[in-house]
């Protein structure tokens, strides 16, 4: 199956707009979902990002430019609009573009996921506008103080599942050659998705992949989702894990995939700690167990947190048929709200410009 690339931008009448991707190629599931929901082109600067973006969004506007190239005269003369999901970037840029150019750019910012990271923020730079998917994520920001440093905020529900249902035969494909055919046995499939270690929460990575896959591993097909910044941070660690188990059967590491969706609808269970992965697996309403008991996140009211003192596969059966439905519907619609068409999203920001 092909997808072919948008026909144009919906903002192309009265603003040069577009979207430039400086981070991992994991937030093409958001910020190249959104490029291709709001027919915007996008700009990638590695590529390795520009080659995910055409093996897994063929129908991305998608162009490669390195760093050098993305001066500010080539910014100013050109767009008037700025997607990204750098927050720093470009608040670096925004006041360099108005002392040298007399340009007013303006920046949108895009998440990139619905994390429950950053709740003891003390600074945050000042932001233009703010994307947030629903009261989730605009609580936090008020509660950690983000809030009054973000101009405008614009609420977009959750784009990025209905992009996937409108393309899942493609995506449910490459799913399944690059991930699923690899298990060697036909068994429930859990993901386990680890954040990445910062200085507010630990990651339950280093702790428990060894427990969970002697574990579970005879019972399930266990799907590791490792975090881009917990590799960049700890490579060596992570290798050597990687390592142990590269010839397990029942266990696959995966760092190439960007798109969520696919790999969550063939999944029976989740395991996580802080990622924003277990907010997206509530689409599916299909149990959610946690590592981290310290966490007292909405989500973890979803599901269940596995005792440390447990075997996880025994509390796994003993467990499965507690009924958290109603639970996960409710945390589903504080995250995400309701879905918003393209063009009242397009509509909204550009009130604002």
């Amino acid at each position: 199956m092909h997808i072919s690339p948008s026909p144009g931008s919906a903002f192309s009448s009265d603003t040069r707009s577009v979207s430039i991707l400086t981070g991992p190629e994991t937030y093409l599931d958001h910020l190249g979902v959104l490029s291709s929901v709001l027919e915007i082109p996008l700009i990638v600067t590695e590529d390795k990002t520009f080659q995910a973006a055409k093996t897994f969004y063929p129908d991305i506007d998608v162009e490669l430019k390195y760093f050098d190239e993305l001066s500010l005269e080539y910014l100013a003369s050109r767009f008037d609009l700025i997607f990204e999901t750098g927050k720093f970037w470009a608040a670096e840029l925004k006041p360099f573009l108005e002392l040298l150019f007399r340009k007013k750019m303006r920046f949108v910012f895009c998440p990139h996921g619905n994390s429950d990271k950053g709740h003891s923020l003390q600074n945050h730079v000042n932001q233009d506008i703010s994307l947030v998917y629903g009261d989730h994520l605009h609580d936090l920001l008020k509660q950690n103080g983000a809030a009054h440093q973000i101009s405008h905020f614009v609420r977009t529900g959750n784009y990025r599942y209905p992009y996937y249902l409108r393309h899942r035969a493609f995506c449910d494909a490459l799913a399944e050659e690059r991930v699923f055919k690899h298990f060697q046995s036909e068994r429930p499939i859990i993901l386990y998705a680890p954040s990445w270690q910062d200085r507010e929460n630990p990651t339950s990575f280093f702790s428990q992949t060894d427990r969970l896959i002697e574990e579970l591993s005879f019972s399930y097909n266990l799907l590791i989702k490792l975090h881009p910044f917990l590799v960049e941070d700890r490579p060596a660690q992570v290798l050597q894990i990687q390592g142990r188990y590269e010839n397990h059967p029942s266990v696959q590491f995966l760092t190439d995939f960007p798109p969520i969706y696919p790999l969550l609808a063939r999944c029976s269970l989740y395991l996580g700690d802080y990622s924003s992965i277990g907010y997206d697996f509530l689409a599916f309403d299909r149990p959610l167990y946690f590592l981290n008991a310290e966490n007292q996140s909405p989500l973890n009211t979803c599901g269940l947190v596995v005792p440390a003192d447990r075997n996880i596969n025994e509390f796994l059966n003993e467990t499965c048929n507690k009924d958290f439905s109603d639970k996960r519907k409710k945390i589903y619609k504080y995250a995400f709200g309701e879905n918003r068409s393209k063009i009242d999203i397009i509509n909204e920001i550009k009130s604002l410009i």
